[in-house]
């Protein structure tokens, strides 16, 4: 926890006897924050971490424009150590992929140091976010809200009194983003929770249908920021002075909530106490209004809600998430972590609601939009509605009709495994890895979209070197669509499907593009215990692994399945695949570049849960601007160094006796010789687990526009649209 000052210095604080005060060490005492300080404090949920900062907020601010107006982001990493990227989830990047910001896929990684300007177009409109794209950074802090409003709003909603920002994640208490990418990284998972553990490491819990939840153990869960510990499986917070965030509002109006789950791998159950919710809107794209009691939202996945408040109130209530945890890997129930956030009505007491979320019975069944799972236990009482069910607007189908196939031909159709699999299946106990169809990803030496000076196709590891049909192949995957007209549609069919018990669900991600989900497939469940009794029927195996699905019914391919939703089917770019099922989408190939597909859980994507898309020509690929910045491999030969000895020598040389000379020359090259033959024997790849105890780092930024020139960024939501077509933004990194 820590008080930053308007100059930017920053003062620790603690909590003594249920008041947070701030320490100052020049006069060895202690001072109650006032409440404009206790704004200015980063508390998250009481715990002292390594810790990133945007402009001295956590979550970073929010960058808010309107459609299609021109967004410039100068970066300055002045971090001592780290590298990073900054990658704009939900934009499209057409005309600008370098702009993309995938860390060695479109451009190279921002050193300390260093700046980097972004500039690219606000396309499309809707609720989206920044994040970095190096390690495991976004986990804590690296993030932050980028809102791009529409050009023309929406006729068949109701007005709205105001527009609130909700960014959610998970925390770790107990070790820092840099400290989780090297346990993944490495394959540590069982010390993703204590580094010190002998008898009792970390075990994955699972939800309803058996699903494990994930590598990464959660303490606590945070909305925007804040949040609570609760450590004895209760709602009673360690500490319960720390801040919630609070949303006020006024009776009988209609409120926007625009929700970013910013997790490392957690999806969370959304929902307000005594009210519901109108999803109006999903990874920024509208449907029609589908109201619910709650929604599940996994990782890079946002979701718009409409709520209106009661017409006769005057009291609190809760916001809630919940993780979908429930029982642990002995079958006991567990506690699910939760956050909350205060609903405070106009004239209510300043105190924390009383209020509890809804108990869900036969006669009151509950209604939960996006479910991982086909359903919920009998005993729930819980309706599941698919996000494929949900329902375009006809505005947004007209803009982005559903892709077909040219001339009514077959569509071209890829299947693609998230799964885990092992280069060692002969071992008794085989270390597993997040792959694609047995592919982990790994990195190219230089960023293909960028690298024009030398051919890109150097800086892979080509798959088409190995044998990936029988065993795990670490290799940087691609899926070529480079010999395809521009135009054409593609399908892809993403399953999840191993021989693991448990596994996971996988959020997948794919950059520059958002596609139509026309169908999501469930396993077979058994309706009283809820768990899965047999991954879904139609898709067919020749192994356990699946590395080469297909479909049951060869009279299905091609884009034949049946049931596909191709008259207004929900357009996304992050989408949950089911454990044992599948999601069938569909995206036109009209944005030239090289484009970064992954699971969206941090874990994975480490472990090489990812591939890159290569999309239209090389001819086709927009060039960067002059001197961007290029970055790779670096060997040269005995002889280039001899050379350089050479003449090196030679300028020399002519002060000296040619006697001399030859004797420093032949000396020269048998030292260099013996040099650079020891380094050809002597090539080590080193792995470095750091162990960060007690640090904060901040993130500072400055805004180049004059506050009074744009407003208050949050202003900027009900602002006319007639204001400059640029916005400058400047991070610094400190």
């Amino acid at each position: 926890m820590v008080y930053t000052d308007d100059n930017g210095l920053s003062t620790p604080v603690v909590i003594r006897n249920g008041t947070i005060r701030k320490r100052n060490w020049s006069k060895n005492e202690e001072m109650a924050l006032t409440p404009k300080e206790l704004e200015q404090t980063l508390t998250v949920d009481g715990v002292y971490k390594l810790l990133f900062a945007i402009n001295g907020e956590f979550p970073g601010p929010p960058i808010i424009v309107y459609e299609g107006q021109t967004i410039e982001v100068l970066v300055r990493n002045r971090l001592s150590n780290e590298v990073f990227t900054i990658h704009w989830h939900g934009m499209h990047q057409k005309h600008t992929p370098w702009m993309d910001g995938a860390s060695m896929i479109s451009q190279c990684p921002i050193g300390p140091g260093q700046r980097f300007l972004y500039r690219f177009k606000a396309d499309p409109a809707g609720t989206h976010w920044y994040h970095a794209h190096q390690g495991s950074m976004r986990g804590d802090g690296l993030a932050g809200p980028l809102i791009v409003l529409p050009r023309q709003e929406r006729t068949d909603l109701p007005r709205v009194e105001d527009d609130f920002i909700i960014v959610i994640q998970e925390w770790n208490r107990n070790k820092s983003s840099l400290e989780n990418h090297e346990i993944h990284a490495w394959n540590m998972h069982l010390y993703a929770d204590n580094f010190n553990c002998t008898g009792s490491c970390y075990v994955m819990t699972h939800t309803t249908d058996g699903t494990n939840m994930g590598v990464d153990p959660v303490h606590s869960g945070l909305i925007n920021g804040k949040g609570h510990y609760y450590p004895d499986d209760t709602e009673k917070p360690l500490d319960p002075e720390l801040p919630l965030e609070t949303f006020k509002v006024k009776p009988e109006k209609h409120y926007r909530f625009r929700i970013i789950n910013v997790a490392m791998f957690v999806s969370f159950r959304f929902s307000i106490d005594e009210h519901l919710l109108h999803v109006i809107a999903t990874d920024g794209h509208d449907v029609e209004p589908e109201t619910a009691q709650s929604i599940v939202i996994s990782s890079g996945e946002r979701c718009d809600v409409l709520v209106q408040t009661k017409q006769h109130s005057m009291k609190n209530y809760f916001i809630r998430l919940g993780d979908l945890e429930v029982k642990n890997r002995q079958d006991d129930s567990i506690f699910p972590k939760v956050a909350k956030a205060v609903l405070k009505y106009q004239d209510a007491p300043d105190e924390l609601p009383k209020t509890r979320r809804q108990n869900c019975t036969k006669e009151n069944m509950c209604k939960v939009i996006n479910c991982p799972n086909k359903s919920y236990p009998e005993a729930a009482n819980v309706e599941c509605l698919p996000v494929s069910d949900l329902r375009s607007t006809q505005e947004v189908i007209d803009s982005h009709p559903v892709p077909v196939s040219l001339k009514g031909g077959t569509i071209r159709e890829d299947f693609l495994n998230f799964h885990f699999t092992t280069s060692t299946p002969e071992v008794e106990h085989p270390s597993y890895k997040a792959t694609i169809n047995g592919h982990a990803f790994t990195t190219p030496t230089c960023p293909p979209q960028s690298t024009y000076k030398q051919q890109a196709n150097a800086c892979i590891n080509d798959c088409s070197r190995y044998d990936c049909t029988k065993r795990l192949c670490n290799c940087t995957f691609m899926l070529n669509y480079d010999n395809m007209l521009m135009g054409s549609a593609v399908q892809l069919v993403l399953l999840n499907r191993d021989g693991i018990h448990g596994s996971t669900d996988h959020p997948i991600h794919i950059h520059g593009h958002s596609f139509h989900v026309l169908k999501i497939a469930y396993p077979e469940l058994d309706l009283t215990t809820g768990l899965v009794t047999n991954f879904s029927r139609d898709i067919e195996c020749e192994t356990e692994t699946c590395l080469k699905p297909r479909w049951s019914n060869e009279e299905w391919a091609g884009g034949n399945l049946p049931d596909l939703n191709l008259r207004n089917p929900p357009l996304k770019d992050t989408v949950m695949v089911p454990r044992g099922g599948y999601v069938v989408l569909r995206f036109y190939l009209d944005n030239p570049g090289f484009w970064y597909l992954h699971c969206h859980m941090d874990a994975h994507l480490t472990e090489g849960m990812a591939l890159i898309i290569k999309e239209g020509e090389r001819s086709l690929h927009p060039k960067p601007p002059k001197g961007f910045p290029s970055c790779g491999d670096f060997t040269w030969t005995i002889n280039e160094s001899q050379g350089v000895t050479n003449d090196v020598l030679a300028s020399l040389g002519s002060k000296r006796n040619s006697s001399t000379n030859d004797d420093i020359k032949k000396r020269s090259k048998t030292k260099i010789k013996t040099t650079l033959e020891t380094a050809v024997f002597l090539i080590v790849v080193f792995g470095t687990v750091a162990l960060v105890l007690c640090l904060i780092k901040s993130i500072k930024s400055k805004h180049v526009k004059e506050k009074n020139e744009l407003g208050d960024p949050h202003c900027l939501l009900k602002q006319d649209k007639e204001f400059n077509s640029k916005l400058y933004d400047s991070f610094e990194m400190h």
